[in-house]
C-alpha cells in the first residue's frame, strides 16, 4: 500500500484553478487527465456534482457564467485561506520555537539554583560542623580550667 504525498498550497490551489478550464466543456475529465493534475485526491461526491454542473442541459449560458464567476470566486476565497492558514502555522511555530527555547532557559537556571542552593547548603554544614567543634573545644578549656582552678 501507498502512502499518500501530502499537498502544498500551492499544488491545491493549482489544481483548483485547473477547473476553471473545464467549466465551458460538455465531457468529463479522462483518467488519464485526473491522473495528471492530481485530481484523484478530489472527493468522489464534489466531482459528481462538477459533472453535473458541467453536463446539465437546463443552464443557459449566462447560469453558466454566475456558477463560472462562483466558482472562481470560492477559489479566491479557498486560496486566501489557505494563506492564512499559512501564516498561522508559521507563527505558531515561532511561539513553539519561542516556548521551547524558554523551557530549555528555565530548565538550565533551575538546575544551576539547585546545584548552588546545594552548594550553600554544604557550605552551611560545614560551618555548623567547624562550630559544633569550636564550642567542644571551648568546653574542654574551660573543663581543664575549672579542673585547676587558676585564677
Amino acid at each position: 500500500m501507498r502512502s499518500q504525498q501530502t499537498q502544498t498550497p500551492e499544488q491545491i490551489i493549482y489544481i483548483l484553478r485547473s477547473f476553471k478550464s473545464y467549466m465551458g466543456k460538455t465531457h468529463s475529465m479522462s483518467p488519464q487527465t485526473r491522473c495528471q493534475t492530481c485530481v484523484q485526491t478530489v472527493k468522489k461526491e464534489s466531482k459528481q456534482n462538477f459533472d453535473c454542473l458541467l453536463k446539465s442541459p437546463i443552464l443557459n449560458i449566462e447560469e453558466q457564467e454566475l456558477g463560472q464567476e462562483g466558482v472562481e470566486k470560492k477559489i479566491e476565497l479557498l486560496s486566501n485561506q489557505i494563506r492564512n492558514m499559512q501564516m498561522k502555522q508559521e507563527e505558531l511555530e515561532n511561539q513553539h520555537y519561542k516556548l521551547r527555547k524558554n523551557v530549555k532557559r528555565l530548565n538550565v537556571e533551575k538546575k544551576y539554583e539547585l546545584q548552588e542552593r546545594s552548594q550553600m547548603i554544604k557550605k552551611l554544614d560545614y560551618m555548623i560542623e567547624i562550630q559544633t567543634k569550636q564550642e567542644d573545644n571551648l568546653n574542654q578549656l574551660k573543663q581543664l580550667f575549672a579542673s585547676r582552678k587558676i585564677i
